[in-house]
């Protein structure tokens, strides 16, 4: 009889879930490789539609009753501090602080226009603001022929907002918050946080501190960013401004030059004394930005204008009037 051999006929092997796995992520990848190809660049978003970021510097606070804020710790730097701590959150500013004071008291007259300057040259800033802890006490009322009596401890101050540029006026607000009762807070609870918060008068100081915030942005909105010019060479120019403001490659700004030996001057109509406003300005003509840096970046001059003997120079500025 024939003796037919068996044969062992094995059944394929199933691929397992590592093998699955890796054949997974090789078309995931060339998906994704065909998809950058043939995709488009990232078309930056137009100056216009962009927040450009203005740098701005707030003094020490002084503060009129020393005696009032015995138990409040460092309130005169506390309050510069989360002012421009709420600032920097609304990514709309660059912020710097001064310990130094350039306060205005009852005594005292408000600032030059060439402290103001200075102020914002040494921190390089375009605006400057200033303050004061007008009072911090405890209110009395008597009620119901003296037999009932209510107190409350309250925070006003006041702050006014300057051109660092020419060093004008440009703002002043007075904020005052009553707090829910006289307790003390405490300086073992640091300013700012959030045990401070939790007390009466931090939360009091806290409504001051947001409407105050509010106030800062609605004022210099209207106002183009500036950025000062470090250096010249040719037709490009190098100034203090970069990717830290959201300026990109290929923005439009527009050169200026102070006419510095012609501030304009008036008379208040209610001291009737000469008053300085400001310096003006002339335009010497438009830049194109074609290099960006975190700090800084370079412009080209288009078409520069020579006003007589009035020519760029380095301390002059770049106006962006557009991304407020």
């Amino acid at each position: 009889m024939p003796l037919y051999l068996q044969q062992n006929q094995s059944k394929p092997a199933k691929p397992t879930s590592a093998v699955v796995a890796i054949l997974m992520l090789a078309v995931l990848s060339v998906s994704l490789s065909a998809c950058s190809l043939f995709s488009k660049p990232k078309v930056s978003v137009p100056v216009a539609e962009r927040v450009l970021k203005k740098k701005i510097v707030i003094t020490g606070f002084a503060v009129n009753s020393p005696t009032q804020v015995q138990d409040v710790d460092d309130i005169a730097q506390g309050i510069p501090r989360e002012m421009l701590s709420r600032l920097e959150r609304s990514g709309a500013y660059l912020v710097r602080q001064s310990k130094n004071l350039l306060s205005f008291d009852y005594q005292q007259e408000a600032p030059s226009a060439q402290l103001v300057r200075q102020v914002a040259a040494e921190n390089d800033a375009q605006f400057v603001i200033a303050g004061e802890v007008r009072n911090a006490g405890v209110r009395s009322d008597k009620k119901y022929w003296g037999m009932w009596e209510t107190r409350q401890r309250h925070i006003e101050i006041e702050f006014a907002i300057y051109d660092g540029i020419s060093g004008a006026f440009l703002a002043r607000h007075h904020m005052y918050r009553p707090a829910e009762d006289d307790a003390p807070v405490g300086r073992d609870k640091s300013f700012g946080s959030v045990a401070f918060y939790a007390t009466s008068f931090g939360k009091a100081l806290d409504a001051v501190l947001e409407e105050s915030v509010a106030w800062i942005r609605k004022d210099l909105a209207p106002f183009p960013m500036m950025a000062k010019i470090i250096k010249i060479q040719d037709k490009q120019i190098v100034f203090d401004a970069g990717l830290s403001s959201n300026l990109v490659s290929g923005d439009p700004g527009l050169v200026v030059s102070n006419f510095d030996q012609l501030p304009v001057i008036g008379l208040t109509a209610q001291q009737a004394r000469p008053l300085q406003y400001g310096i003006p300005q002339a335009s010497m003509g438009h830049l194109k930005i074609v290099q960006v840096q975190y700090p800084f970046a370079i412009g080209e001059l288009e078409n520069p204008i020579e006003v007589d003997t009035i020519k760029v120079k380095v301390g002059d500025f770049v106006r962006f009037d557009v991304g407020r």
